[in-house]
């Protein structure tokens, strides 16, 4: 009798223990940790995607437009003349200082340095822009032959000065008289007053 107790109350136990469980509502726990998952998303994510990112670029940088002729005209040949134009400003400042030099017959050794310098000068534009558009342009062709010219003129005025005492004044065969000198110092001070115009109305 007592065995048959005892195996009664091991099955009830047993039979109690396998069916025992929590008894309740279970929390909602990916609701209340869903934040973390939300957080976690944002940091790992790039604040702008790559389509966003070439879509704002396509509107801040708008294509040029190399079909107006108001623009190529205006920004793209002026962006390209800028520095044409810089070159010739440097010389305008030097013919103005050759016209004084002219104008006032300041002695040889002033009148050479800034023909030297206009020389140097020119040449640099020369090379500078002989096979580019600016070389088609009318001061570019009148500065190559002032150069020239205020080269002949120095050289002249320089031989005559060293040869003045070996050649007799009055003779036939001296070439460099003062009438001479003077023809050709008018006809260069006036080539100078006629370019500085040119340059200083170039566009």
């Amino acid at each position: 009798m007592k065995k048959i107790l005892c195996l009664i109350f091991v099955l009830f136990i047993s039979n109690s223990a396998l069916g025992a469980g929590y008894v309740g509502t279970l929390p909602d726990v990916e609701a209340e940790f869903s934040y973390l998952k939300k957080e976690k998303s944002e940091k790992s994510s790039a604040p702008y995607s790559v389509e966003q990112l070439d879509k704002q670029n396509e509107e801040k940088l708008k294509p040029i437009p190399r079909e107006n002729d108001n623009y190529v005209d205006i920004i793209i040949k002026k962006d390209k003349s800028s520095a044409y134009l810089k070159d010739v400003n440097s010389v305008i400042i030097i013919l103005e200082k050759l016209r004084k030099c002219l104008n006032t017959n300041q002695n040889i050794q002033m009148f050479n340095a800034i023909v030297s310098n206009l020389i140097d000068n020119v040449e640099y534009i020369r090379v500078e822009y002989k096979d580019k558009p600016e070389s088609n342009y009318l001061s570019y062709s009148r500065l190559i032959s002032l150069s020239a010219q205020a080269r002949e003129t120095a050289n002249f005025r320089t031989q005559g000065i060293a040869y003045e005492k070996y050649i007799p004044y009055t003779s036939s065969d001296n070439i460099y008289t003062k009438e001479a000198l003077d023809e050709k110092l008018d006809s260069l001070l006036n080539n100078v007053t006629d370019t500085i115009f040119i340059l200083k109305n170039l566009e």
